[in-house]
This record gives C-alpha cells, sequence and structure tokens, in this order.
C-alpha cells in the first residue's frame, strides 16, 4: 500500500508560472542578457543554471542572477501573484494518514513564502527546495531509504513531463495532473507514460484507492 506521497510544487500545487516567467525576464534583462523567450518557456520549471545553459548565457553572474530572480518572484508571490492551481482539500484529508512532501526546482525560501501565503501551513511533513538535491530522482531514493519504504510504496505527482522522469528513473509510482495551471501540455506528459493521469487532487485520492485496492 501506498507510505508516502511526494508533490513538486509550481505547476501542481501552486500556478506561479505567470510570475516566474515575468520574474526570470525582468531579471536577465536587467543584467543585459539577450536570449529567446521563445526557448525561455521551453525550459521554464527547470533549475536556474539548467535555464542558463538551456538558453546558452554565460553562469558566471548566476549566483548574482539568481538573487535577483528569487527577490522578484518571491515579492510577486507575497504581493498576492500565487494562487492554488486546485482544491487541495483533498491534501488535508490524506495528511491524517499519509506523509506529504514537496521537492521543488523553485529554492526552499521561496516554497515557504508561497506556503505561508496560500494558508498551507502545516500541510507538508517536509520540504526540500532546488538547493537541497542534485536531481529529484536522487533525492527520491533518499527519502525512501529514510521512511524505510520501498519504491513501490511512494507516489510522486507532478505537472511537468520531467516528473514523470524522475519518478521512474527512482522506481516510484509516477502520477502527473494535468489541468489549466500545467507546465507540460498533455501530449508531452503522455509520451512519459505516466502510471496515471489525474486533474485535481480528487483525482490522487482515488489513484491511492485503487492502488491500495490492488495490493
Amino acid at each position: 500500500m501506498i507510505k508516502l506521497i511526494l508533490f513538486d510544487f509550481d505547476g501542481t500545487i501552486s500556478d506561479a508560472h505567470g510570475i516566474a516567467y515575468k520574474s526570470i525576464v525582468r531579471t536577465l534583462e536587467e543584467f543585459g542578457y539577450k536570449f529567446d523567450r521563445g526557448r525561455l518557456l521551453g525550459l521554464m520549471g527547470q533549475k536556474m543554471r539548467e535555464i542558463f545553459e538551456g538558453l546558452g548565457l554565460s553562469l558566471e553572474n548566476l549566483s548574482s542572477v539568481r538573487r535577483r530572480f528569487y527577490k522578484y518572484f518571491i515579492g510577486a508571490a507575497l504581493d498576492g501573484g500565487i494562487k492554488l492551481c486546485v482544491s487541495v482539500k483533498p491534501l488535508w484529508e490524506l495528511k491524517k494518514k499519509y506523509p506529504l512532501i514537496v521537492i521543488s526546482n523553485s529554492r526552499t525560501s521561496f516554497i515557504r513564502a508561497s506556503i505561508g501565503k496560500l494558508g498551507l501551513d502545516g500541510l507538508f511533513k517536509e520540504v526540500y527546495g532546488a538547493e537541497k538535491f542534485s536531481s529529484k530522482d536522487k533525492l527520491l531514493k533518499k527519502l525512501f531509504r529514510k521512511f524505510k519504504i520501498k519504491p513501490s510504496e511512494a507516489i510522486y505527482i507532478g505537472d511537468r513531463f520531467s516528473d514523470v522522469e524522475y519518478a521512474r528513473e527512482s522506481g516510484c509510482v509516477a502520477v502527473a495532473i494535468n489541468n489549466k495551471c500545467s507546465w507540460s501540455d498533455l501530449k508531452t506528459i503522455k509520451k512519459e507514460k505516466p502510471d496515471y493521469i489525474v486533474k485535481d487532487f480528487r483525482g490522487l485520492k482515488r489513484v491511492i484507492n485503487l492502488i491500495d485496492k490492488k495490493l
């Protein structure tokens, strides 16, 4: 049966795509970088280093750029620019039975600020931002050992094709969520062949019940 549920954050729980894109564009322009905005859209959701590399930009100012970006990103979230993607009521119900953990390519400071702004304090047992891991699949495996569970007893749910890949690499159940604020479209998600695709967290509850009944 399922013993641990892990979540991506941006695009899965929070609708942060708009403020993330605007914050990146503002930051890169202020530092004088020339870049392809269309290419940037395709890279959204990755770590800042990976975005820089994908845009073909020099990494020499990465630390300064990252600090400036998160200043704008966190500010936009606290000013009300961040919303919930869907109802999180089912997650409060799931919390009574399962540990809920966030693993995100955003920094922990942004996730914590967003959790507070969205009224989610106390929902998640642990939060891991981008600075706390080299890759999500490696962190997932580490957490399975920490909680002393088999990979098959955990679910990782995210909105991007790469979230499905990370779940596959770690050996856990891959659940993709696809709705109005997802960062990958449904066609791209289906190419990665997740174990399940849901539209909201009510769907996640149904998936968990289904898995537990099979075991």
